[in-house]
């Protein structure tokens, strides 16, 4: 059988952000990781452990003064329309995008292959910048064989993709339209629309709840096998017994997003798929998005699993068992696009609501719907959702990460990222689970598709690009190494000043962007040859986006994009340290996700009072006093 694979098709046609810190003695809790991809066939976040961050210094959406302006408030936003366009004109660097095939083929050829085919989409400011699709649409028999080579059907930019999980962004759209005209609340119990909801304990469980998953439901149950039809299928989601109290513990879970559906249905008078198609789709002019596709359209759908228990290779309808077996619409799943239908999709957000004169959403309640409402709940380093989008999603989000970036995946390889600070969609469309789910692990490469549109952003300062970087990768500990003589009393060997100036000093230039609460930069001190260090308590400024305190040296989150001029008085046990010391820059990341990571530049220590420069790493001498061990140099 050959390994050939079609000529890929490809048309390739300054920012505002913010960080903070954590206080001394805080404590962080488990956070989440890459949604499972393997085993229940759910796209659902698994726990996993945390490395305690306790007093590490973090961003988060307007606190430490957060006093930014809202990226989500959208009222007074052009109404964009998508349209081709050349990547400089919107401030993308079209040769960093020409690196996003290779990330693709790089998945494609990945043993086991990530996925079979996927169709990406880059659009900033309304205009597509990037296109690309490579592998198939259709390859396998089953999990084991392949088709002939002659009835494999390449992936295409038009290609239509099985959406899985990103249906309950249309879901929501669909509830904040009711909520809108004023025949649903978001308090409203979701009993009072569906009494047998309320069964099992459920009475007080809340529309709002539901829409960010903490209203206490399991994650999932078989619906397709232990009940016999829809009836008694939509019955048993609604009626399942809780595992938490509302609004205490998150919990991502399908038989929300399928209550939600129904309660649509029932206030609406209409089926899902007809409320989305006359109230979301139509008026947006998403002419290849719906619900169980039609027959004529199947030589552009991409297959997904190969199903042993029924020999069936799924192609055209729903993956999700659950979903298909409610009909193929269901509030959870069962919603099918091309990249295109949903980059009209996500410029609407990015518009307040409307597109091409139709209005589906008040720009209000857009800002509404990506505002984290669980943060109470999660804690520190823990999942933050809106009112249906997914928020600071590092798993997937990546070099684009902030507290605003948002959208959602999909179990069959889909996903949509939006970054409000740059108006920028990236849209990965693949069909991961073909042809078996066995072999789905799509987040890597959704992370290296993301990173590689924020460099291609500009996101890290073209100033501190050159200096030393670090955490760009995974499961590592880096270290920036330099030795230097304080002399007495911080006041350098020449004995000018005197102690009253307070201790010396290490400044440097700085730019951190790291998985908030897991990936670590430390700066610190020893003054015993390396035998034992102190942390160093800073302060970091910035022009445009004001002053971080540092009070134990250690910096974690996404740094508010900012180039920053970061202090660190030389001082331990409250004194200044004096004599031989080493200086050591450290960044620690885990083994899943990671950001941007970190660069310093122009690192220098005055002596006390802002005397003599005893290191300057603009001089040839002093930079290369430094040891680097696992940071990089450009």
């Amino acid at each position: 059988m050959s390994d050939h694979t079609p000529h890929p098709l490809t048309r390739r046609a300054a920012l505002a952000g913010t960080a903070i810190t954590l206080g001394v003695g805080a404590t962080i809790p488990a956070a989440l990781a890459d949604p499972s991809e393997k085993g229940s066939g759910r796209d659902k976040p698994t726990p996993r452990n945390a490395r305690a961050k306790g007093a590490a210094g973090r961003d988060g959406r307007g606190s430490n003064g957060g006093d930014l302006p809202d990226p989500w408030d959208r009222s007074g936003s052009r109404d964009r329309t998508v349209r081709e366009g050349n990547p400089r004109s919107v401030g993308l660097d079209p040769d960093v995008l020409d690196q996003l095939p290779g990330i693709i083929r790089a998945g494609l050829d990945n043993d086991p292959p990530r996925f079979s085919g996927a169709s990406l989409l880059v659009a900033s400011q309304g205009r597509i910048a990037y296109e690309y699709a490579d592998g198939y649409a259709l390859r396998w028999k089953n999990a084991t064989e392949q088709l002939p080579e002659d009835q494999w059907v390449p992936a295409r930019q038009d290609t239509i993709y099985d959406l899985a999980s990103i249906s309950k962004l249309f879901t929501a759209t669909a509830v904040m339209q009711l909520v809108e005209r004023g025949q649903l609340s978001l308090e409203d119990t979701v009993a009072s629309h569906l009494p047998r909801f309320g069964v099992n304990g459920k009475e007080q469980v809340t529309i709002q709840h539901l829409l960010t998953h903490v209203g206490g439901l399991p994650a999932f149950i078989n619906l397709w096998q232990a009940y016999p039809d829809v009836s008694s299928r939509i019955d048993a989601a609604l009626t399942v017994k809780p595992t938490a109290a509302p609004g205490t513990k998150y919990v991502y879970s399908d038989l929300g997003l399928i209550a939600l559906g129904q309660v649509v249905e029932v206030i609406s008078g209409q089926g899902l798929d007809v409320f989305v198609r006359e109230n979301i789709t139509a008026p947006l002019g998403m002419d290849e998005t719906m619900y169980n596709p039609p027959a004529e359209l199947l030589d552009r759908i991409a297959a997904t699993e190969y199903m042993a228990a029924t020999g069936e290779l799924v192609r055209g309808h729903v993956h999700d068992e659950n979903a298909y077996s409610l009909g193929g619409v269901a509030g959870h799943a069962g919603v099918f696009s091309t990249t295109r239908d949903m980059a009209v999709f996500a410029q609407m957000f990015l518009n307040g609501g409307t597109y091409g004169g139709a209005r589906v959403l008040q720009a209000s309640t857009v800002r509404d719907m990506f505002t984290d409402r669980i943060a109470e709940v999660t804690g520190v380093g823990g999942a933050r959702r809106g009112l249906g989008p997914e928020l600071a999603a590092w798993y997937y989000h990546a070099g684009l990460t902030s507290p605003y970036s948002g959208a959602h995946t999909g179990f069959t390889g889909t996903s949509l990222v939006i970054d409000p600070l740059t108006d920028t969609v990236v849209i990965m469309l693949a069909n991961s689970v073909h042809p078996t789910r066995a072999w789905s692990t799509t987040s890597v490469t959704r992370r290296e598709v993301s990173t590689c549109v924020a460099h291609a952003l500009g996101i890290v300062p073209k100033k501190v690009g050159d200096g030393w970087h670090a955490g760009h990768v995974d499961g590592t500990v880096a270290t920036l190494t330099a030795a230097l003589d304080l002399g007495t009393g911080g006041r350098g060997r020449g004995g000018k000043g005197n102690d009253k100036n307070g201790p010396a000093e290490l400044t440097a230039e700085l730019f951190y962007h790291l998985e908030e609460a897991y990936d670590l930069l430390s700066v610190e001190a020893s003054a015993d040859a390396g035998t034992t260090w102190t942390p160093l308590a800073g302060t970091l400024t910035s022009k445009d986006s004001g002053t971080i305190d540092a009070p134990t040296g250690s910096l974690t989150g996404w740094g508010r994009r900012a180039l920053w001029d970061a202090t660190f008085p030389l001082v331990a046990g409250g004194s200044p340290l004096t004599g031989e010391v080493q200086l050591r820059f450290t960044v620690t990341t885990d083994g899943l996700t990671r950001g941007l990571g970190v660069w310093v530049d122009r690192i220098q220590v005055r002596a006390a009072g802002g005397g003599k420069k005893l290191l300057d790493t603009q001089r040839g001498r002093d930079r290369d006093a430094f040891v680097a061990d696992g940071w990089v140099k450009e």
